[in-house]
């Protein structure tokens, strides 16, 4: 293993040399598809390796290692961070690898004796590239949770079951099942092993509600709601509120050639959603964050907006917005002009007060764009505004001597 990273390296510079040779839109059907096949062959040995490589950067990144941990020694928070920063790949691919990793890597019992992997078969699997990323995951993900209800020979039963249809042929299917397959295949396991359980079914609810954070693409956020049963009913009886027709105004003259609304029933379920979220940040019950009411904070450059081109940017978000949003912001929420020279120092909104009030607040957060403590991720609407130079030893309470932290 000491000469691994030096074969991958050649490895490496044969399927670079593989990919400046070839030209997949001069192939043939049956050549794309061998060469498509051969490709996924090799990707299944290497995500094999990041899986391997990932357990075990986490392993000897626990956190009951204190100060000897592996991530603790190259200035991290954690496993997690570890990797992202050596690998590049967002953390939450690595989290995903080092789950998988953590289940298929052999543990070390109390006495110091090697025991199997949780999942051991799929590990084989998985170290000889015939089993795929996701039929692990799905195989994992599906049949780990239940492990504890409904023992480890019944899951290692559906383990060899699971395995055996994901990597070669069967009794029931002459081809490997696909990922998909995998996965559908996992959930009739779960079916029939945890019929019942011993959780009753709402702390199992309970237990997984929530909304996750959104991931920008194509301009738009894309969030994953879990929602218990009446909250979703109370959701929705608010959106029927608004869509039906019964709830809006109608006159007996009402011309009958005027053009219905184009919207699909997704996108009108959405404006109705924002309008909720609208009211409720105007509601004085609303809490306040940093003293001030919940604020969105939306930066563009004055030529820009004066010329109506360009794009601004929401604190907090990825992607930018229109500039027919932004106007519409400057309409709601009122604009202020703000000053940053070429030093990045923020000129103007000085105040006297020990405590920066609210305009300064967001000038702030929009100069910083979160905690500047290096290595902190928190967005600015978590932090807090302190003075750089202390005001106990003169510091002012003013733009220039206000941060993030």
């Amino acid at each position: 293993m000491e000469n691994a990273a030096g074969q991958l390296a050649e490895a490496q510079s044969l399927l670079a040399a593989a990919l400046a040779g070839s030209d997949e839109r001069m192939l043939r059907d049956d050549a794309l598809l061998e060469l498509t096949a051969t490709a996924e062959a090799v990707g299944r040995l290497v995500d094999a390796l990041r899986i391997r490589a990932a357990g075990e950067v986490a392993f000897r990144s626990r956190r009951e290692l204190g100060e000897d941990r592996l991530s603790a020694k190259k200035g991290c928070r954690n496993g997690v961070e570890l990797l992202a920063r050596t690998t590049l790949a967002s953390e939450r691919t690595i989290t995903q690898r080092m789950r998988l990793g953590a289940a298929t890597r052999a543990r070390v019992a109390l006495t110091g004796d090697t025991m199997p992997a949780r999942f051991e078969q799929v590990a084989d699997a998985l170290r000889a590239g015939s089993l795929g990323y996701d039929s692990a995951a799905a195989i994992i993900d599906t049949l780990d949770p239940i492990r504890a209800r409904v023992g480890d020979l019944n899951v290692e039963h559906a383990e060899t079951a699971l395995v055996a249809a994901a990597t070669g042929p069967t009794l029931e299917s002459p081809l490997p099942f696909a990922a998909d397959e995998v996965r559908g295949q996992a959930r009739v396991w779960e079916s029939v092993l945890d019929e019942d359980g011993t959780e009753p079914i709402e702390e199992r609810a309970m237990a997984a509600r929530g909304i996750s954070g959104g991931l920008t693409r194509d301009g738009l956020v894309h969030r994953r709601m879990a929602l218990l049963p009446e909250v979703d009913a109370k959701f929705e009886s608010l959106l029927n509120a608004y869509l039906s027709p019964r709830s809006k105004p109608t006159f007996n003259d009402a011309d009958p050639d005027q053009p219905k609304d184009p919207r699909a029933t997704a996108q009108a379920r959405h404006d109705v959603f924002a309008s909720l979220i609208d009211g409720a940040a105007r509601s004085a019950a609303a809490p306040t964050m940093g003293g001030a009411a919940p604020t969105v904070l939306v930066s563009v450059r004055q030529a820009d907006l004066a010329a109506g081109s360009g794009a601004g940017f929401i604190e907090g978000c990825e992607a930018p917005i229109s500039l027919r949003a932004v106007e519409q912001f400057v309409c709601a929420g009122g604009q202020q002009h703000v000053l940053i020279d070429g030093d990045g120092r923020l000129v103007s909104l000085s105040s006297t007060d020990r405590v920066f009030n609210a305009a300064q607040r967001r000038a702030i957060s929009l100069r910083d764009g979160g905690c500047i403590i290096p290595g902190c991720s928190i967005p600015a609407a978590w932090s807090e505004i302190h003075h750089v130079i202390a005001y106990r030893d003169g510091g002012e309470t003013e733009t220039c001597n206000g941060a993030n932290s």
